[in-house]
């Protein structure tokens, strides 16, 4: 970690990263701010403000949006342009990333020259990432469901079902927790592989991975608890902030330009973190 710490601290000298991290994730803001903060706010109205109705709402919202066959080939087009969009992006910035992790030279165009040699590779890897993500959120969701429903009856007023509830909610919390934990590491992982190997990108990055395991566990819980708690203020602050008058300013400047900086901050570190990580597995294999 201390190794992290230290590449983190040398980035300071290296704007024209920080700029193209701050590019990509002012266009995430903007989609959050946008999209995101109405979904959530609008599944919460779906279940009239009860979390437990608001995960069985979503998974029949789902569940009946994959029974159509018009919205499949829709969320296949739309995955297809997402991952075409993060090919050209996360090439050009993880090149910047691996080659100033790796002390290389700054060379000219670099963001262009890591598109160039990478955009096909991390294009097809990001349409694979998001459609697993996207089945397996849904799977995971699916998993809830006997604990929610349990938990629905308990709060209704069956006693009789608290040591049920209490085991399938702590069942159901594992399998959630490790199951998210295991998917994003691999995922994550994958990434720096394609930029310091030839071949087996996705079997190199899980080794790395597993080597490492339980020290990045808890690098990513604090990254977690780090996220969500920034992520559940801003929710907050997009349910009761005003979206005219005099503090719609407020509005915009907390929701848009100050998660915008925090978040340019935490990809950096994120992104600095798996690569350190990746590089030390790699000095350890190949010496």
């Amino acid at each position: 970690m201390s190794n992290i710490t230290v590449n983190i601290k040398k980035l300071a000298k290296r704007r024209d990263i920080i700029i193209a991290f701050a590019a990509v994730t002012f266009f995430y803001c903007f989609i959050e701010y946008n999209l995101i903060f109405p979904v959530i706010l609008g599944v919460t109205t779906i279940g009239g403000g009860n979390f437990l109705d608001s995960i069985l709402h979503t998974i029949q919202l789902i569940l009946g949006l994959l029974s159509n066959v018009k919205y499949i080939l829709y969320g296949l087009a739309a995955v297809t342009v997402a991952a075409l969009v993060c090919g050209f992006v996360l090439s050009g910035c993880f090149y910047k990333i691996n080659n100033f992790l790796s002390n290389r030279k700054r060379i000219k165009t670099e963001f262009f020259k890591g598109v160039q040699k990478h955009f096909l590779r991390i294009s097809v890897i990001s349409f694979e990432v998001i459609l697993f993500s996207i089945l397996f959120t849904i799977f995971m969701l699916i998993v809830t469901v006997p604990a929610v429903a349990i938990t629905r009856s308990f709060l209704g007023g069956k006693t009789e079902l608290l040591a049920l509830t209490v085991l399938f909610d702590l069942i159901t919390l594992m399998v959630l927790f490790f199951g998210f934990m295991f998917f994003r590491i691999y995922m994550a992982f994958w990434y720096p592989a394609v930029f310091n190997f030839k071949d087996s990108y996705f079997s190199i990055g899980k080794y790395a991975a597993d080597t490492y395991f339980w020290k990045i566990v808890v690098m990513f819980l604090k990254f977690d608890v780090a996220f969500i708690l920034f992520e559940f203020v801003l929710i907050f602050l997009n349910s009761v902030l005003p979206v005219s008058g005099a503090l719609a300013f407020l509005r915009i400047f907390l929701l848009m330009f100050v998660n915008w900086a925090v978040k340019t901050l935490f990809f950096i570190v994120v992104t600095i973190s798996v690569f350190s990580v990746f590089l030390d597995f790699k000095k350890k294999v190949t010496k």
